[in-house]
């Protein structure tokens, strides 16, 4: 299918959606966290609420990192309009405690998980609480306006893109990742996509 796209309910969203994935949601590890490799864009607001919980973070992020949240983010913002507040900081990226030859997002623990998701479960957050919005929906991205699955990153490292393998593959991608992409854009515009795509 040519990538188009398909508003529903008000909302851009990319045809890329409408396209069998490669099997079912992987939820298993295998992947190490791949995403994770060059840290995330995270909205100004979200950055500020992080930093508000910095003391309840501690004890969930590295060591070396925990005690210092002015190494958490990068110094530098981007204005984008694809961010609630207009202007987001970039995750500072170290050697991932797995494996220090691979830099990885400051948050990304030893054992492949997220602190700030971590975090968020002990504290009773909710989800996605701490997390930041671009990871909670990961492998659906928002960019330039339209909300689609992320097929750059995917391309640029196959374990990123949260699917086991099965052959034939009997869904198509909005199926596969309905939570993400009900929290991206909604039920009610989820709702209204799957019935679009199940009348073509």
């Amino acid at each position: 299918m040519p990538d188009q796209t398909l508003i529903v309910d008000g909302v851009v969203v990319s045809s890329n959606l409408l396209t069998l994935s490669h099997g079912e949601h992987c939820h298993d590890g295998d992947c190490k966290a791949a995403c994770c490799v060059g840290g995330i864009w995270v909205d100004l607001l979200e950055v500020q609420r992080i930093l508000e919980h910095a003391n309840d973070l501690r004890p969930f992020l590295a060591p070396q990192y925990a005690l210092n949240e002015d190494l958490w983010f990068e110094d530098d913002d981007y204005l984008h309009p694809d961010f609630p507040s207009g202007v987001a900081l970039a995750t500072r990226t170290v050697p991932r405690a797995a494996n220090a030859e691979v830099d990885g997002c400051i948050f990304l623990r030893a054992d492949h998980l997220c602190a700030l998701h971590v975090a968020s479960d002990a504290l009773g957050l909710g989800w996605p609480g701490l997390k930041p919005f671009e990871c909670a929906t990961y492998p659906i991205r928002r960019a330039d306006g339209i909300v689609g699955y992320d097929e750059e990153t995917a391309a640029e490292n196959p374990h990123a893109d949260c699917q086991k393998r099965t052959e034939p593959s009997p869904l198509p991608r909005f199926v596969v990742f309905k939570a993400e992409l009900e929290l991206a854009i909604g039920k009610k515009a989820y709702s209204e996509l799957a019935k679009r795509a199940n009348s073509l």
